[in-house]
């Protein structure tokens, strides 16, 4: 073969590979679309980002077994003057549906702790027993305000308390309300000894029972089978 042909070989050669080139589709990479979890959802809530972050908490987490329940109330005019107090007039964001003061709230569910009867202090109590959970479902939070007025205050609870006794969010919401629910409990505010004694005098199941208190609010014990007990250290 002399060197025109071999130079007429090559040159058809390299043509038909550039067109062989230039003819090929595009291969644009395929968009994966995956479902969104629960957690993506609730972090675009309207009731903003809610969730809490374990890692966050300063007493880190806490397998001691339960040995009884203490319902925490808050008188809510209290809670929102100290909030308010505490922040030169201004209300926190999460607190804003609770102390705005376009609603009007009275005794309001803090939580339902369950505790340890061996603890000699808060960091010895049953806490995080489930790790890091998943922001509660909107409607779920939104269902059970009225009682507990704050998203993060729900959303916490269950996450640090309710998950060391229940095994879902509802479930221990619901416990929580109906223990709240069966209360009689005073619309005005009252100095902590008179307040266990008008406790005790509109509930007779308390008539007995020693209660607790803090700053603003009323602690309630139960036994295992929600019976009301005597409160620990008051």
């Amino acid at each position: 073969m002399n060197n025109k042909k071999i130079l007429f070989f090559t040159i058809l050669a390299i043509l038909g590979a550039a067109t062989l080139l230039f003819t090929q589709p595009d291969k644009k990479p395929k968009t994966i679309h995956r479902p969104e979890t629960q957690h993506t959802i609730s972090q675009t809530s309207s009731l903003g980002n809610y969730d809490i972050q374990m890692k966050n908490d300063r007493l880190k987490q806490n397998l001691v077994e339960t040995d009884y329940y203490l319902l925490a109330l808050s008188w809510s005019p209290g809670f929102c003057q100290r909030q308010k107090r505490n922040n030169n007039g201004k209300v926190l964001p999460h607190f804003k549906y609770q102390c705005d003061g376009t609603k009007s709230f009275g005794w309001v569910i803090h939580g339902l702790w369950p505790q340890s009867a061996k603890a000699h202090a808060i960091d010895e109590h049953p806490r995080y027993c489930q790790g890091d959970l998943p922001m509660v479902a909107e409607n779920t939070i939104k269902h059970y305000l009225p009682e507990s007025p704050a998203a993060t205050l729900l959303q916490g609870e269950w996450e640090k308390h309710g998950a060391c006794a229940f095994h879902d969010a509802r479930a221990y919401f619901e416990k929580q309300k109906t223990l709240f629910n069966a209360l009689n409990l005073p619309n005005f505010a009252t100095p902590k000894s008179d307040l266990f004694k008008w406790v005790k005098a509109q509930n007779p199941p308390l008539r007995d029972i020693y209660l607790g208190g803090g700053k603003d609010e009323l602690y309630i014990c139960y036994n295992k089978q929600w019976q009301p007990m005597d409160c620990p250290n008051g």
